[in-house]
């Protein structure tokens, strides 16, 4: 049984991937699988994964028999996973060299169900810039509620890693084709189910600003449900905690005055 079960999902990033795969092979730690998903990728993508897992047998592949989208993509890597722990690695984008064994580190010191590190945002002129996450409040799960309210904390499944039983051992709603909020949609759930949370001040991610990303294109009908949904979950796990209502509200007006201003 490996570590660490590192999931990277796979569509149209021929460019990207062999850069991916080798800043996860390249880890300081070193007992991981990793875990590629091919959701029908159109491109060489998948040839460029198949020459790396020649080269390295922790390279494991797995192939949707059509197109589902990056909720489902993932959901079929995590569900494979046999680590201890899960990461997730987005296949535009690369870890730094001891991103797990400093993630995995602090998961073993504090027993936590999730552990979130900051992250480098590159730009497309190869400038950087680091983004930070913070949990003020504390560790539980009403805590980190807050933080996520506030912007305090993002939503987003890379950065971070989660006991492997959080995500296997519950049933969470998932959506083929969601191209926005999709990693809100599934975050907010987990939280639901977790004890605790750790923030370390490390960066343990390099996320590309990659134009072509469904973040940088124009709403369609799928991205203006997923993110409808997204905030419902968001209202759910937190509708329980009356002093948080006013943390929700803003965002949640915030959120909806950002989606139409686009």
């Amino acid at each position: 049984m490996p570590i660490v079960s590192v999931i990277v999902p796979v569509y149209n990033v021929e460019v990207y991937i062999e850069r991916c795969l080798q800043s996860i092979r390249e880890q300081t730690l070193n007992d991981i699988e990793i875990i590629v998903v091919d959701d029908c990728t159109p491109d060489n993508s998948m040839t460029i994964v198949e020459h790396c897992a020649k080269e390295d047998n922790r390279i494991k592949i797995i192939k949707h028999e059509y197109n589902k989208g990056i909720m489902c993509t993932r959901q079929t890597g995590y569900m494979a996973a046999t680590g201890e722990y899960i990461t997730f690695c987005d296949s535009d984008d690369y870890l730094p060299i001891n991103a797990i064994e400093l993630l995995y580190n602090e998961a073993i010191k504090t027993e936590a169900d999730i552990v979130s590190g900051n992250y480098l945002h590159v730009l497309v002129n190869g400038k950087t810039e680091k983004w930070t996450n913070e949990l003020k409040y504390g560790n539980d799960k009403k805590s980190a509620l807050k933080s996520l309210l506030l912007g305090e904390l993002t939503h987003c499944l890379w950065s971070k890693l989660f006991k492997r039983e959080l995500l296997q051992d519950y049933q969470y709603q998932i959506f083929e084709h969601f191209t926005n909020c999709e990693d809100g949609c599934l975050f907010y759930q987990l939280i639901d189910n977790t004890k605790k949370i750790i923030q370390i001040n490390d960066c343990v991610y390099n996320y590309l600003q990659n134009k072509e990303s469904s973040t940088h294109v124009r709403l369609n009908d799928i991205a203006l449900r997923s993110i409808c949904i997204a905030n419902r979950f968001r209202h759910e796990a937190t509708i329980h905690y009356a002093d948080l209502d006013s943390f929700r509200h803003l965002y949640i007006t915030n959120a909806l005055y950002m989606l139409y201003s686009r």
